[in-house]
């Protein structure tokens, strides 16, 4: 059997035996003359590893990760490690307006986003459970970089309004020499 019709065939049996396909058509319907489906529609679609471990998931929704109840409904594709804890992802939050790629550290947290919060870009770094950095657009159009100390308390913020004004606060200045 040629590799793709042995994948098609191997990933139509998984979806089978997982109970994630209903077929309700006819054989041939959705085929292009006697070949693979030319559409698949699914709820979730899981793509596991040599050894059947889930490594990637497509989902709408998405489920929440292990040990994690998600705050609102995702929907894109769950990246797993090893053992299958979301280690990040490519993400709709339609509650909150949020499209992002984001990527988790091995406590749980998202590391590092970059997304699209109310259609507003934005790309975050976080340590320890805190923001470190934030690149993005403010709701009032100017651009800004925050930079927050480890307890997540923001020092420096350098900005530029939409009209090119720019802004610079929270500079300490340098101790007079002697």
């Amino acid at each position: 059997m040629p590799l793709a019709s042995r994948i098609f065939h191997d990933g139509l049996v998984l979806l089978l035996s997982g109970g994630a396909l209903a077929a309700c058509a006819t054989p041939s319907a959705g085929r292009d003359a006697g070949g693979p489906p030319s559409s698949l529609s699914v709820r979730e679609l899981t793509i596991v590893d040599e050894h059947g471990q889930p490594r990637l998931r497509l989902g709408a929704p998405l489920p929440s990760p292990k040990g994690l109840e998600r705050a609102v409904k995702a929907y894109g594709i769950q990246f797993m490690d090893p053992s299958g804890h979301e280690i990040g992802g490519l993400a709709m939050l339609d509650a909150i307006n949020f499209r992002g790629l984001c990527f988790d550290s091995e406590e749980g947290y998202e590391a590092m986003c970059m997304s699209l919060m109310k259609g507003k870009p934005n790309i975050t770094f976080r340590h320890d459970w805190k923001e470190r950095i934030v690149i993005g657009v403010e709701e009032n159009g100017a651009a800004s970089v925050v930079l927050h100390d480890a307890q997540g308390n923001p020092h420096l913020r350098l900005e530029v309004s939409k009209d090119g004004q720019t802004r610079v606060e929270g500079v300490t200045p340098a101790p007079a020499s002697r």
